[in-house]
């Protein structure tokens, strides 16, 4: 009986340990940038934002909605100088998002490398856009914005 407890708990742990996200199974997939660029420059279309990604490390997204930067009302999130932190631009260098760019896939959490900046798309529940770069990185989505 006392073998059933312990297998029985262990069978518990592990369970609760892939529903809590804490497990080693993993339903990200990683995409390849090339099938993204135009130029040198990725571009992407993710569940929360269209996005640039530029060779020298630069990001930014267009947001599908309004997001806020310290109680601003903002629509665009940019990383492109190493001493800020995300930011964003209001409209002054353009349109991130690219009409017609490829999508990410939106069944499961797929994520983009290129120039030294990740994004990664998260789709239901979560719909959210997060990218990092130049020690900096931002998050949109139905949970809010957040910027560090």
């Amino acid at each position: 009986m006392r073998k059933a407890g312990t297998f029985l708990g262990a069978a518990l742990l592990s369970a609760a340990a892939v529903v809590s996200g804490s497990g080693t199974a993993s339903a990200s997939t990683w995409v390849d940038p090339a099938e993204y660029l135009v130029g040198d420059t990725v571009y992407f279309a993710g569940t929360m934002g269209g996005c640039t990604i530029k060779p020298n490390g630069d990001v930014g997204c267009d947001l599908n909605g309004t997001g806020t930067w310290y109680f601003i009302p903002v629509k665009d999130l940019a990383i492109d100088v190493a001493f800020l932190p995300a930011h964003p631009t209001f409209g002054a260098f353009g349109r991130y998002s690219r009409p017609g760019a490829k999508g990410m896939p939106m069944n499961e959490t797929s994520m983009i490398n290129y120039a030294g900046a990740t994004c990664v798309n998260s789709p239901a529940p979560e719909y959210r856009i997060t990218c990092d770069s130049k020690g900096h990185g931002f998050s949109y989505g139905v949970g809010g914005t957040r910027v560090y």
